[in-house]
């Protein structure tokens, strides 16, 4: 995808991945990049950096996604690309608490799921659009050390290819 003038929404930009991302998209000329991350000063940090826009928004709650993409999208205009990179890892096996397991399975797979679900109908009806889904080695491998996030950068990634097969033929580009 060719970013030149593109509406860029990148979430966890506030360090990381998500930061590398943000700067890589401006210095290609995106129109704007919407630096969204749950620390509000730290996406306003990378968006200062790079002239882009900061939202603060907490992925692991459904609201707060759609909330983001409207406002966006009200704002500075349709989304062209949605970066759904914000992520988390959880350390263990079996063990781990199940609210740690419920709150992994937030961030790191139904935030992609929430996202796909508001942006999908919105990009169909424009012709097209792209979803790009951080995943991680992890996703096609596993992670030594942690079930959880092994567990949820394969959904993550079983995700991505479902939407690539179904959307595709209507314009949604997925990259993971």
């Amino acid at each position: 995808m060719d970013i030149k003038d593109k509406i860029v929404v990148v979430t966890g930009a506030a360090s990381g991945i998500g930061t590398a991302l943000a700067e890589r998209f401006a210095a290609a000329g995106a129109k704007c990049v919407v630096c969204a991350d749950l620390n509000g000063e730290g996406a306003e940090a990378v968006a200062g950096r790079i002239g882009g826009v900061a939202m603060r928004c907490n992925v692991s709650v459904e609201a707060e996604i759609a909330a983001l993409i409207d406002r966006v999208e009200e704002e500075v205009g349709p989304i062209d690309l949605f970066c759904s990179n914000a992520g988390i890892l959880t350390i263990g096996g079996v063990e781990v608490p199940d609210a740690d397991w419920q709150r992994i399975w937030e961030v790191n797979v139904m935030a992609h799921v929430w996202a796909a679900r508001h942006l999908v109908p919105r990009m169909t009806e424009r012709g097209g659009g792209y979803l790009l889904n951080t995943a991680s080695a992890a996703g096609l491998l596993n992670q030594v050390g942690s079930a959880p996030y092994g567990v949820t950068k394969h959904a993550a990634v079983g995700l991505a290819e479902w939407l690539a097969l179904t959307y595709g033929d209507q314009g949604i580009k997925v990259s993971v």
